[in-house]
């Protein structure tokens, strides 16, 4: 949301640009989580910020070459995630890895924009990013979200041509949003940086 407004994200810069969300996980969960920003904020999410909630293959050239059909140049794509928008390769294989790779990078071309994946790391955390070696190496940059002794941050594992290293705290907010037809509460976070 904070790049679809050109607004600053933890003292970072942004450039305005129209922002496509691909949900592929937990599709269900995201009108919650709309809604909790936009009581957090008390405002409408931007007309220029997107969701995507149906499938997309980023393998399937047909799928790409049509969603690059209905976004404006110089967007941001969020593929959210990269494990479900390519279910049929193997991410371990540096062939379909690479596959998966090249495919990125035609919908770059195609939209002159950003192509950012959401992707998990492996169950030893500290090898990184799971999937194929190639995957981390071709990327421009990469940021990682983390969780220890209870605390979140989010930290710029690399940055090509910038600083990397740099760590960032933040905590997640509850909102209540209403209550289901059982008499819960419905609740969702937003995102608040960490003094």
């Amino acid at each position: 949301v904070a790049i679809s407004e050109g607004a600053d994200w933890f003292g970072i810069r942004t450039t305005k640009s129209t922002v496509v969300y691909v949900a592929l996980e937990g599709e269900l969960g995201f009108k919650n989580r709309v809604a909790a920003w936009e009581l957090a904020n008390k405002r409408a999410l931007p007309a220029n910020m997107s969701m995507v909630m149906q499938p997309f293959q980023i393998t399937n050239s047909t799928d790409v070459d049509a969603l690059a059909a209905v976004i404006p140049k110089d967007s941001v794509v969020i593929v959210d995630t990269l494990n479900r928008a390519a279910p049929t390769s193997d991410e371990n294989s540096s062939k379909e890895m690479g596959e998966i790779l090249q495919a990125c990078k035609s919908l770059h071309e195609l939209i002159d924009g950003l192509v950012v994946l959401v992707h998990h790391t492996g169950k030893d955390t500290t090898k990184g990013a799971r999937g194929h070696s190639s995957f981390f190496a071709a990327l421009d940059g990469a940021i990682e979200v983390e969780k220890s002794n209870g605390k979140r941050s989010w930290s710029i594992a690399k940055a090509k041509d910038g600083q990397d290293g740099r760590n960032f705290p933040f905590n997640l907010k509850l909102h209540t949003l209403g209550k289901d037809s059982d008499g819960d509460e419905i609740t969702s976070c937003t995102v608040e940086q960490a003094l």
